[in-house]
C-alpha cells in the first residue's frame, strides 16, 4: 500500500514538471511573437514565479514571466508576461527608447 502512494506521488511530480516545461516553452514562443509584433528585439524569457490573483474579474493561478528586450539594440528592458495555464493573460511593456 505504501509503495502505491509513493508511485502516485512520483507520477504527480513528473506530471507537474512536464506541464511546467510545456508552459515555459509556450511563454518563450509568445514572447517572441509579441516582440516581433511590437518590432523590438527579443533577448530572453524567464519564469519569475506564480501568483494567485484576480485578472479581468477572474481569480486564478497565474505564472509571471520576465521578458527582456531591446528597442534600439543597445538598451535592455524588462516586460511582464502573465500566463494562466498555457493561455496569455496579460503582457505589459514599459516605456522604452527606440
Amino acid at each position: 500500500m505504501t509503495f502505491s502512494y509513493w508511485l502516485l506521488a512520483a507520477m504527480v511530480l513528473v506530471l507537474l514538471f512536464w506541464r511546467q516545461r510545456q508552459q515555459d516553452e509556450r511563454a518563450g514562443a509568445l514572447a517572441r511573437q509579441l516582440c516581433k509584433a511590437q518590432q523590438i528585439q527579443f533577448l530572453e524569457c524567464a519564469r519569475v514565479g506564480y501568483k494567485l490573483k484576480n485578472v479581468n474579474g477572474q481569480r486564478g493561478f497565474y505564472a509571471l514571466y520576465q521578458v527582456d528586450f531591446s528597442g534600439d539594440g543597445e538598451s535592455r528592458y524588462q516586460a511582464e508576461l502573465w500566463l494562466q495555464g498555457n493561455r496569455l493573460s496579460d503582457f505589459r511593456l514599459p516605456a522604452f527608447r527606440i
